[in-house]
């Protein structure tokens, strides 16, 4: 994957992958989930099982990821634990890298073109289109009719002559059934003179009740009940695995449906502004700031002068960093993973501190083994997740999502001859709440 120095490369989901190709799958292909392809290694001794429940690790991507000038074909394997509890915890991830050497040098380039994303959802479709079910009346439950308004002596008024088409009841065949029970207009829930009348959004409107006593007619209306459970705290509990799914993972791992991944140069999107525009640009954003007056000081010094340099705005949240980190990904819409062995990683939260906690362990700088500097080569972005689905059925689990996966390898890459995996640093981003 790693190609040309000082470039951003992006991933893209692409088609499923069908039972007729999985024999033709190697260490060399960039795909999502199934089972991983592993180089063609005689001691090879790996255990995909998880530290903290003991439950099999699932593949979440394998990305072929050989360096400029290196003999050896080099592969990037990720897998995580899927129990909701060890999902969210970074110890519970695993990154492998392989390297085989390579006898004949080869080289090769595939074209890949970027599809056309469908952004243009239809959701609530007909939504408006409500059965009609008003039992003949024409005022609906939010809005009072007019002609219905309720009366100075509280009693059922007729319509007009113009009214004599619609489906509301004979108001005589009405006081006859009621007698001299008196009534409010109650068609809008929201809108009704009863005092305990409950809205018709939110909360079911109270039943009424005839009750017997000194007062004919009277009407009271029962207080609803309010709720026992803190809903809030339903929706932060962690669900637990299916049975049925936590004993095929005690048993062995199982695989998500495998799909290719594509790639394509981050600044290939950008491809349109050349050379001489960035050199217009640039010089543009130089002559405005200095002032009109040709004075030698640079910038807007005082507050609120109109040749004042242009700031940009706080997004309303306040959270510069996810903002820039939106932005960045919305610009190349549909990605799933960035990978550079040259720049840093985009953040939208900040990384762990040096200072280490359980809950944030701080990240290495160095490699365990040679001492190199840790780079950030690969990076799972929140769009990867939505495309993980459990194998053969299809299974959506709505707990897989993250805000980030970085996977942190050595800058030297460095490999013994003795070696057959070797393990990685992987740091897991929640999502921002």
């Amino acid at each position: 994957m790693a190609k040309r120095q000082g470039r951003v490369y992006l991933g893209y989901e692409e088609e499923v992958i069908g039972e007729k190709n999985q024999t033709i799958l190697n260490y060399t292909v960039n795909k999502i989930g199934g089972l991983p392809d592993w180089p063609p290694l005689s001691n090879l001794q790996f255990s995909s099982k998880c530290p903290l429940c003991g439950l099999h690790r699932l593949l979440i991507v394998q990305c072929y990821a050989p360096l400029e000038n290196s003999v050896y074909h080099r592969t990037i394997y990720v897998f995580a634990c899927i129990s909701p509890n060890c999902w969210i915890q970074s110890e519970s991830w695993l990154c492998v890298r392989s390297q085989i050497q390579e006898s004949l040098p080869t080289e090769s380039s595939t074209t890949v073109v970027m599809p056309i994303v469908d952004t243009n959802l239809s959701w609530c479709n007909g939504a408006d289109e409500w059965d009609e079910n008003d039992n003949g009346d024409t005022a609906n439950g939010n809005v009072m009719n007019v002609d219905n308004a309720p009366s100075p002596n509280n009693t059922l008024q007729r319509h007009s002559d113009e009214d004599e088409e619609s489906n509301s009841f004979e108001l005589e065949s009405v006081e006859q059934a009621l007698g001299n029970l008196q009534m409010f207009d109650a068609h809008n829930a929201n809108m009704s003179p009863v005092q305990g009348a409950v809205g018709a959004i939110g909360a079911p409107v109270a039943a009424a009740e005839l009750e017997g006593g000194d007062e004919p007619g009277l009407v009271t209306v029962d207080t609803p009940t309010a709720p026992t459970n803190d809903v809030e705290a339903l929706l932060h509990q962690t669900a637990e695995l299916p049975t049925d799914l936590r004993s095929k993972l005690v048993c062995g791992p199982l695989q998500f449906v495998p799909k290719y991944i594509f790639v394509e140069e981050e600044w290939n999107k950008m491809s349109s502004i050349d050379d001489k525009v960035n050199e217009l640009l640039n010089k543009y954003r130089r002559e405005n700031e200095i002032e009109p007056c040709g004075g030698d000081r640079v910038g807007g010094g005082g507050g609120g002068s109109e040749d004042e340099p242009y700031e940009e705005a706080t997004p309303l949240h306040g959270d510069k960093l996810f903002h820039s980190f939106l932005t960045r990904l919305q610009s190349n819409p549909g990605q799933i993973l960035r990978y550079t062995r040259d720049e840093p990683p985009l953040l939208g939260a900040p990384l762990p501190s040096t200072a280490s906690t359980p809950e944030s362990p701080c990240i290495p700088t160095a490699c365990l083994r040679c001492g190199s500097r840790l780079i950030c080569e690969l990076q799972l972005v929140p769009e990867f997740a939505e495309t993980l689905r459990l194998h053969p059925n299809n299974i959506y689990l709505s707990h897989l999502h993250f805000l980030s996966v970085l996977i942190f390898t050595c800058s030297q890459s460095c490999w013994h001859q003795s070696d057959t995996l070797v393990k990685e640093t992987v740091v897991f981003q929640p999502e921002v709440v």
